[in-house]
């Protein structure tokens, strides 16, 4: 570009800046020093799509797709049966189930 240095025209370099610059997808803009550089963007769960019945969780910083953990809230049991979310072991995905609910007794009935 020119720039007037007293009463004579100089020419002098551009500053670019990321605004001069596009880079490629999965990549951003940084300025190093005083040049604009493509660098690689850092992976978050907004880059992945997971199947049905899993959630995206960042692990350090790999985004990965791990189960929904569900709970007697997620499921509809039918009629004369309840919910049962049994204790799970560590490392296992476990679901909650339906089961034959107990029969009424005499004193469950007077509690009402």
């Amino acid at each position: 570009t020119c720039r007037m240095e007293k009463s004579t025209p100089r020419c002098v370099p551009t500053t670019r800046t990321c605004q001069d610059l596009t880079c490629p997808p999965g990549s951003t803009c940084q300025m190093e020093k005083s040049t604009p550089r493509c660098v690689p963007k850092a992976p978050s769960c907004q880059d992945l799509t997971c199947p049905p019945g899993s959630t995206c969780q960042m692990d350090r910083t790999t985004p990965r797709c791990v189960p929904v953990k569900l709970t007697c809230q997620d499921l509809t049991c039918p009629p004369g049966s309840t919910c049962q979310d049994l204790p799970c072991p560590p490392g296992r995905t476990c679901r909650p189930t339906c089961a034959p609910a107990p029969p009424l007794v005499c004193h469950v009935l007077s509690r009402r």
